[in-house]
């Protein structure tokens, strides 16, 4: 698995990084503070730890560029909804700074859908294969990942670089 991982890498990195939604609030919340990662307050980063926060900004460092869309970011914002109100104003206040340095792509949404992916993926998704040859899609969504190799389209499972990246 590690060669494959590292060829992705490779092939992408001067070329850029898009990070998926789930992994991007990940992004987010540490950025503002990592003691909210895996504390099981916040469901929806349970299954992370901070040293997958740390990962992040490895990964993201060693691209030329970050990138997202539309879609990805209003599915981030949306995910906020469930933070505790009390981090929920100043999680939001650093989704600016967070991505002031990401470049945000446009992915028409009727483009998107006429995708053969859509009935199997939705319209997020299938804005990410949408830009899936120019980018590397980094994801803990193991569906998506399979859908696009299905497609002939590349992807990288953020579970395999722990695996290949994170020490034992």
């Amino acid at each position: 698995m590690s060669s494959y991982v590292e060829l992705l890498l490779q092939r992408y990195q001067s070329k850029g990084l898009l990070i998926d939604a789930n992994l991007l609030l990940l992004y987010l919340v540490g950025s503002y503070d990592t003691r909210l990662i895996g504390d099981g307050k916040y469901n929806k980063l349970s299954k992370y730890t901070p040293e997958d926060f740390n990962l992040l900004i490895r990964l993201r460092s060693a691209f030329a560029k970050s990138v997202t869309t539309a879609h990805v970011l209003t599915e981030v914002s949306n995910l906020t909804n469930d933070l505790p109100e009390s981090t929920k104003g100043e999680c939001l206040s650093e989704f600016l700074q967070v991505f002031e340095n990401i470049e945000e792509l446009t992915v028409a949404s009727f483009q998107a859908a006429k995708r053969p992916e859509f009935r199997y993926l939705g319209l997020t998704d299938c804005a990410l294969a949408e830009v899936s040859t120019r980018f590397l899609i980094v994801t803990d969504d193991a569906r998506l990942v399979a859908k696009l190799g299905e497609s002939g389209l590349e992807a990288l499972n953020f579970n395999h670089l722990r695996e290949y990246l994170l020490p034992k």
